[in-house]
């Protein structure tokens, strides 16, 4: 469970021991993030120093800069814009004439550009390795139907069309159903500093 800071002091008024080794990533980024509770305050909560509350952000990529928090102050701060843009791409993408397309792309993001390429140059293909290729898969699918399912279109189009022409010899698509964040976050990043 996540607390607020206000609760998290309350506990502490009330005789609970906060344990900064037991503190969840979550939980450090709601305070720090989503309550803007500066270093020193945290810090203070859980009787340890600015820099041990320095140095566990850093160990997990906790900052306002990172582009996972771009991204959520451009969506935050340009909503309206960002349901134009978002619907926008859901109707550019979502059309049948663009399944073998997509299908492609996606199967060079998630096939083609990931282990299996390095296997097949070095000529592995034992037992183990389609162990991996399973996981590999079903993790990006898994991620892929995770992204659809919230909506985020835009983000699905962004990288379909940085892939689009690879692959147009191959055979068409035949319908069988991630993390595309860091083409995502790189277009946000780019937008964010104009």
């Amino acid at each position: 469970m996540l607390y607020s800071y206000q609760e998290l002091e309350e506990m502490k008024k009330g005789g609970v021991q906060l344990n900064w080794e037991e503190i969840s990533q979550e939980q450090l980024e709601k305070l720090f993030i989503d309550e803007h509770i500066p270093n020193s305050v945290i810090a203070n909560l859980y009787g340890v120093s600015s820099d041990s509350v320095r140095s566990k952000r850093r160990k997990w990529n906790i900052s306002q800069n990172s582009a996972k928090y771009l991204y959520a102050r451009y969506k935050e701060k340009n909503s309206s814009l960002f349901a134009i843009l978002n619907t926008n791409s859901k109707e550019r993408l979502w059309q049948e004439e663009n399944i073998d397309y997509l299908a492609k792309a996606f199967t060079h993001y998630i096939f083609r550009n990931g282990p299996v390429e390095d296997m097949h140059v070095e000529g592995k293909f034992g037992e183990k390795d389609m162990m991996i290729l399973n996981k590999y898969m079903v993790n990006k699918i898994a991620g892929l139907l995770k992204l659809a399912m919230d909506g985020e279109w835009l983000k699905i189009e962004l990288l379909c069309n940085t892939l689009r022409y690879f692959g147009t010899k191959w055979d068409k698509a035949e319908l069988d159903t991630k993390d595309i964040e860091m083409i995502f976050k790189n277009q946000m990043e780019f937008y964010e500093e104009e």
